[in-house]
């Protein structure tokens, strides 16, 4: 708590600095924004969400961001953005970078541009891989968790590489390409616990290396992107560093990812629709024990209304669904032949409703309700028992509410 209220005060400081009070700052080319959010959630059943939200509501998830972005030449860019985040077992409660890169645009007219971006850059995957970093820009207070994860945000939401950005208008019509190169971080307890599973079984960590993960995008929007439509694809590989008296000599886990997205928006309605596969491969070899190689091939799906009935207001409809193996959708046989797993530990469908207030430009107000069944994106790190990922110690039917406020300068 003392970083957070440490690093609150720091972003105010800067705001007046540069602006005189807490809000947009414009010397020039000299730009600073910044968000502080807290969330109160709560859940029913055996589970937690980043925090001890079991049966009560909890304040454990803090979220708290600062940037900055300064153009010295009309083809350069510097930016960057930092993010204090608490949650429970699941977030270290420490500033991170969320993104840092230098853009050049070697090209740029009113029919489209060239950019190449080095550094750590947001990954282009589906309608809002790149937004969801910032409250105010997600669709909800969560976003579509089948294709979002929360608890594995670390690997797929930002990473070091190289990006090129392309895009070309035509008329009403503009055709984007995204394409990176980069080096996802595997560090996290939450991406060990759903990649491995065991601490026991598995000793060492994953680790990723250079050039093995590329990630693009082919973006379509129409009238100002009244209808959008986009196909990403991101591939890439974790490795695995054995441990101290380790059974595992060696070991990779190969993924693939594939995502379709539609979106309509209108003067007072917004469709959105995402359907993903998602591939993985894991291989290890080991002197004493039967080599390991097994695969899943799952998808994941959302259908997604926003109504804005008022100025000012907006109510959220969502029904999401995700399978880690679409041949086995419930978990059964992996549930009979893994004994001692559950079989929901395999799947989610979560309906939920939301409704967000915008009381002026600096705050947004908005409350969730979610019904799950299943618990294929539950933090792992905030639901073990005595140090353990015990996945038949946690409810297969379960409730959530979430209450946010956020403000903006």
């Amino acid at each position: 708590m003392t970083k957070f209220v440490r690093y609150l005060c720091a972003d105010v400081a800067l705001a007046v600095l540069l602006n005189g009070s807490p809000a947009w700052a414009d010397e020039g080319d000299l730009r600073f924004q910044g968000f502080a959010s807290q969330r109160l959630t709560a859940t029913s059943g055996k589970n937690n969400f980043f925090g001890d939200t079991r049966g009560k509501l909890s304040p454990d998830y803090t979220e708290i961001g600062a940037g900055l972005s300064w153009r010295p030449h009309p083809q350069w860019l510097l930016s960057g953005q930092a993010i204090y985040r608490r949650g429970g077992e699941s977030e270290n409660d420490e500033i991170d970078p969320d993104y840092f890169y230098a853009a050049y645009t070697p090209l740029e007219s009113e029919a489209g541009h060239v950019t190449f971006k080095i550094g750590k850059i947001k990954v282009p995957y589906g309608l809002y891989n790149d937004m969801r970093d910032t409250p105010m820009t997600r669709p909800g207070i969560l976003a579509p968790q089948s294709i979002y994860l929360d608890s594995l945000r670390q690997i797929t939401q930002s990473a070091l590489g190289l990006h090129l950005d392309v895009e070309r208008a035509i008329g009403d019509d503009a055709i984007s390409l995204r394409l990176s190169q980069v080096t996802p971080n595997f560090g996290s307890d939450n991406t060990f616990w759903a990649l491995l599973g065991s601490h026991t079984v598995f000793t060492g960590e994953l680790y990723s290396r250079n050039n093995e993960a590329f990630a693009g995008q082919l973006a379509y929007d129409h009238d100002g992107g009244r209808l959008r439509a986009l196909l990403s694809h991101a591939v890439g590989t974790a490795r695995y560093r054995p441990g101290a008296l380790d059974n595992w000599n060696d070991g990779r886990l190969d993924f693939k990812f594939s995502a379709l997205s539609l979106q309509w928006n209108g003067e007072r309605v917004s469709l959105s629709g995402e359907w993903a596969r998602n591939g993985f491969h894991r291989r290890f070899a080991s002197a004493t024990l039967p080599g390991l190689d097994s695969r899943d091939l799952g998808g994941s799906w959302y259908l997604q209304g926003q109504w804005r009935f008022a100025p000012r207001w907006e109510a959220l409809l969502r029904y999401d669904v995700n399978q880690t193996d679409r041949n086995d959708p419930d978990g059964t046989n992996f549930a009979i032949n893994n004994p001692g797993q559950a079989a929901w530990m395999r799947y989610a469908k979560d309906w939920s409703v939301g409704l967000r207030y915008r009381p002026d430009r600096q705050w947004l107000l908005a409350g969730e309700l979610h019904r799950v069944d299943g618990t294929n994106w539950l933090p792992p790190a905030d639901n073990l028992s005595n140090g353990v990922w015990d996945t038949l110690n946690t409810s297969r039917r379960w409730n959530m509410l979430l209450l946010q406020a956020t403000y903006r300068f």
